[in-house]
């Protein structure tokens, strides 16, 4: 290796120490015999017999737009490659992917051809988890997690080389590094960029990056044969069983890989073969599941393998084995509207670059085919050539703190890609000023530049600050770890969803959902530590808990402990269970870090109503919420949610009375009619009475106080007062009973 110099390796140079029976990258170890049955594969792949014409074309340009097909080596050979030509920088060489799973199994893929421990030469980085060291070369991570260095280091000057895999999924992290090393790259002359993907819009990235490279890679190992349904259908779960049945009766050998697009529809599908055929081994394969569950895709077995999965297993990740892939064309996908502040999560058809990736996944080993649950008519005609780009549909309140924080005022103007519709950016800039993140010109406060820094949304900032006031800042962090989580901690799998709501119902608190993921938070730290005997996993799947949640809860509230003390003067100080006001004190502290999401009670309606204070948006409360029942008059929330009916989600009843001297809830702030009216007069009404009642109440308090502190005069003048009116009542009370008893 100390022969090579950077940007002028060579192929031959590369594989003659590829072809050394010693390992270069480890001090001269042995390699393994594994290691050269890998190589011989590899070197069979489309992009390794063009591996010098990428080496030209990388030495030349500063940016390399790669496109080739699916199953030609792009993510795992590529950035080899590149590891031996900048091998001689001594920096690292970064390559992003968009998911957590696809990150993790590319590494472990990547460090087992280089014949290296994964977490040495080769390492990963995904949120709240990291394998790697300081003799990391090569970093498989996901875009966020590049981004977070981003805002430390515009200029990215730990890597010699980016690559930003799978880029047609043009997520909003990804879109963002784009512009971020768009600017590095003017600075950095030494630095290389490479975007890949198998179905890159080239003339849009391009144009994005005048005097781009662009690298083709043509041709797949395998040929995949595609059909097409000649009448389409509904109900796709049935009619991916009857495809699935006639591959395993009726075809030759090889695994299958299903599409679903929710873990519910993988579920129940799995149920079906499982009890259907003994000789099938049918594994589910979604983001929900616990590591090992995951991994177990990757495991031999006996019998024909039938993976289960949703758009996880779309890009990226290499199953040897799979023939026949069984696409049913759809997939969720969230969706923000800026006007509701909701956000929606839909089931919607797939582009045809999706189209395209499903059937990628097959024709690895040897030729196979890919069924198609739809009509080609559907696909050609229906189908949008890719997805729409994550800046367009999602909110960006953080994104614009987080470019705010690293220099970039006008974030109106910063050059993105594709721009965000004005709207959603007007209104992440209202959340961001209402949580005093920014003041009124757009200036970044110096509380928002915490925000920025911590490892969880930034609304919670204003969260943890109340808490340390009100002596539950343990419990705010506890719950913006939970609300981190991909995943929730409550488990209700479809077969077994009344079952895993009763024992839910020993963690409920009738006042508030996010009591009761804290009561299942504290349960469960409870069973790690009292009982050394108990299995962990069992208490969990008896309480219908996702222990993998709960565990990346931990994780990140350890760093958010680790952040805050940094950030703030953090105090230990709690108000413990035993406090009569404990679960008062975490709801006041949430109505007040949260009073941007409340909702009043409709009145008038005979389901239970709300309406969005300032917006007045109508919403129910989500039925797994435990106030679904409850008629509260006052709640807040943590999401705006919508399955085809608008709901409020994980919500906490709250007293008025918390809210009344916030500036978000005086009179000029509450909406107003054209003719100066309230619009919602409701709110107004409610708000007035909790502000009578607590002057009444101040009233009492003065005056109580006021004969404590009296004068004895004038506490002698008092007591005759109180005496004069007593024997008045006693004299009254006397009167009226006689007045009862006459005849």
């Amino acid at each position: 290796m100390e022969d090579l110099q950077r940007n002028q390796t060579t192929a031959q140079q590369a594989e003659s120490l590829e072809d050394w029976e010693v390992n270069a990258l480890r001090d001269h170890e042995l390699h393994s015999s594994k290691y050269f049955r890998l190589l011989e594969s590899r070197r069979k792949l489309p992009v390794s017999l063009r591996r010098q014409e990428f080496l030209d074309t990388y030495h030349n340009s500063q940016i390399i737009l790669v496109s080739g097909e699916t199953g030609s080596g792009k993510t795992t050979q590529i950035p080899q490659f590149i590891l031996f030509d900048e091998w001689a920088s001594g920096k690292k060489v970064a390559c992003t992917q968009p998911r957590r799973l696809a990150t993790t199994a590319v590494a472990t893929r990547t460090a087992a051809e280089l014949d290296v421990p994964l977490g040495e030469e080769v390492g990963y980085s995904v949120r709240f988890e990291r394998k790697s060291s300081k003799l990391t070369r090569l970093k498989y991570m996901t875009d966020g997690l590049l981004l977070s260095e981003a805002s430390k280091d515009r200029d990215f000057s730990a890597y010699s080389c980016v690559i930003l895999d799978e880029a047609h999924e043009r997520t909003l992290n990804t879109d963002l590094l784009m512009a971020l090393l768009k600017m590095a790259t003017s600075r950095r002359s030494c630095l290389k960029v490479v975007i890949m993907s198998a179905t890159l819009n080239i003339e849009k990235i391009q144009s994005y990056f005048p005097g781009a490279a662009t690298f083709e890679i043509p041709g797949k190992v395998h040929p995949v044969e595609i059909h097409y349904l000649s009448d389409s259908t509904p109900r796709y779960c049935y009619c991916a069983i009857s495809v699935v049945q006639h591959i395993h009766q009726n075809m030759d050998e090889g695994d299958i890989m299903l599409f679903l697009p929710t873990s519910g529809d993988i579920e129940m599908v799995c149920s079906i073969l499982r009890k259907k055929y003994k000789n099938l081994t049918v594994l589910p394969l979604y983001s929900a599941l616990s590591r090992a569950k995951q991994q177990e895709i990757f495991d031999d077995s006996e019998y024909r393998k039938c993976i289960v999965a949703t758009n996880v297993a779309e890009t990226s990740i290499t199953i040897d084995g799979i023939v026949y892939v069984v696409d049913s064309g759809l997939e969720i996908r969230p969706v923000y509207n800026p006007r509701l502040r909701m956000s929606s999560v839909l089931t919607c058809p797939i582009s045809k670059a999706s189209a395209k990736q499903r059937a990628g996944r097959a024709g690895r080993t040897q030729p196979g085919i890919c069924f198609r649950l739809y009509t080609e008519e559907t696909h050609n005609t229906c189908f949008i050539p890719s997805a729409p780009p994550g800046i367009l549909e999602g909110e960006l309140a953080s994104q614009i703190l987080l470019l705010k924080v690293m220099g970039f005022q006008s974030v109106g103007t910063f050059d993105f890609i594709d721009p965000p519709h004005p709207e959603v950016y007007l209104c992440g800039l209202q959340d961001l000023c209402a949580m005093g993140y920014i003041d009124d010109e757009g200036t970044i406060t110096s509380k928002g530049r915490i925000a920025a820094r911590l490892p969880v949304h930034p609304k919670w900032l204003n969260a943890f600050m109340e808490g340390q006031k009100n002596g539950c800042l343990r419990e705010m962090i506890d719950l913006a770890a939970i609300s981190s989580t991909q995943h929730p901690i409550f488990s209700r799998p479809p077969p077994a969803r009344f079952a895993a709501d009763i024992a839910h119902r020993r963690f409920a608190c009738p006042l508030s959902d996010h009591m009761s993921q804290l009561n299942a938070l504290h349960a469960y730290e409870s069973a790690m530590k009292t009982d050394k005997r108990l299995s962990i996993s069992q208490w969990c799947f008896d309480s219908f808990l996702n222990r993998r949640a709960l565990g990346e809860v931990v994780r990140i509230r350890d760093q958010l402990l680790a952040s805050l003390q940094q950030e703030l003067a953090y105090t230990k100080e709690i108000c413990g269970f035993e406090d009569a006001e404990y679960d008062a004190h975490i709801r006041k502290t949430l109505a007040r870090s949260f009073f941007y999401q409340c909702a009043l009670k409709h009145p008038h309606s005979h389901a239970t109503i709300y309406k969005t204070v300032h917006e007045g948006h109508t919403a129910g409360i989500h039925p797994e919420s435990v106030l679904s029942r409850e008629k509260q008059e006052w709640i807040v929330y943590s999401e705006f949610v919508s399955s085809g009916i608008p709901y409020l989600q994980t919500v906490t009843a709250v007293d008025p009375a918390w809210l009344i001297d916030l500036d978000f809830f005086q009179d000029d702030s509450l909406p107003k009619t054209a003719d100066g009216g309230f619009k919602q007069p409701l709110v107004k009404k409610s708000l007035d009475k909790a502000r009578k009642k607590k002057d009444e109440e101040e009233d009492l308090i003065s005056f109580e106080e006021l004969e404590l502190k009296a004068t004895p005069l004038v506490k002698k003048s008092l007591d005759t007062v109180w005496k004069k009116s007593d024997d008045v009542e006693e004299d009254l009370m006397s009167f009226e009973e006689l007045d009862l008893k006459v005849i």
